[in-house]
């Protein structure tokens, strides 16, 4: 569980890559899907960033709830305790 938690951003981008590439294959491509497959590619991004980040302030904490919206954060924070829980712990003390 350790070594798939640090690599969920990456599974997000990649999600978000396929909502770009199916439609595009199926030969209808919108804005919309467009849109949506650049956020998530984006968000998986932002994610894998704040997952392999091993600082842990509660101001950083803030301004990357603020940068991944509030349920992505959470999402991608039980993801980083998971996969560097003993760490964060020692960095603390």
């Amino acid at each position: 569980m350790k070594e798939f938690a640090k690599y969920i951003g990456v599974l997000v981008m990649i999600i978000g890559v396929l909502i770009l590439v199916i439609p595009f294959l199926q030969g209808s491509t919108s804005n919309t899907t467009l849109l949506i497959g650049l956020l998530i590619v984006i968000e998986g991004f932002l994610g894998h960033m704040f997952v392999n980040n091993l600082k842990n302030t509660k101001v950083g904490n803030i301004i990357w709830m603020i940068v991944l919206l509030v349920v992505p954060y959470f999402i991608f924070l039980f993801a980083k305790k998971a996969a560097y829980g003993d760490q964060l712990e020692s960095l603390k003390q």
